[in-house]
């Protein structure tokens, strides 16, 4: 159940993937004030690896992966899969949540945000395609 829009659907892709861009480009050049904005410390050589592995590395492939399914809307499996690249985030805070308790008031934007954001992408659908026969 959902609606079907191919511009609605490509639309919350590209914002999705520019968000990460974003978030991506200032973590690779600004590391130490994007980790300071979510309580990371970033005090060594390893602790930069592991934040630009996933806020730099990751944030692009996923950004690329999303802007792709925008080109691909007629193969909505490659959005779906960014949306659980997405929504995966949000499963990872809940989990979060049950085991380490509430974070900030920072965070929970976030949150609903990634939650939002996988959810749309999953419920907006393309549009019916034309059976070929052939």
């Amino acid at each position: 159940m959902g609606m079907r829009s191919n511009i609605g659907r490509q639309t919350i892709l590209v914002i999705s993937a520019i968000v990460f861009i974003v978030i991506a480009i200032g973590s690779l050049f600004k590391p130490h004030l994007m980790a300071s904005q979510l309580g990371y410390v970033l005090n060594n050589v390893d602790a930069l690896s592991e934040f630009r592995a996933v806020y730099v590395g990751i944030w692009f492939a996923t950004a690329i992966l999303l802007i792709v399914a925008a080109k691909r809307i007629n193969f909505p499996l490659i959005a779906d899969l960014g949306a659980l690249l997405i929504l995966g985030q949000t499963f990872g805070r809940i989990i979060s949540i049950a085991i380490d308790g509430f974070p900030s008031e920072k965070i929970w934007p976030v949150l609903i945000l990634e939650l939002v954001g996988g959810m749309a992408i999953l419920l907006i659908r393309p549009k019916q395609l034309k059976e070929n026969n052939s």
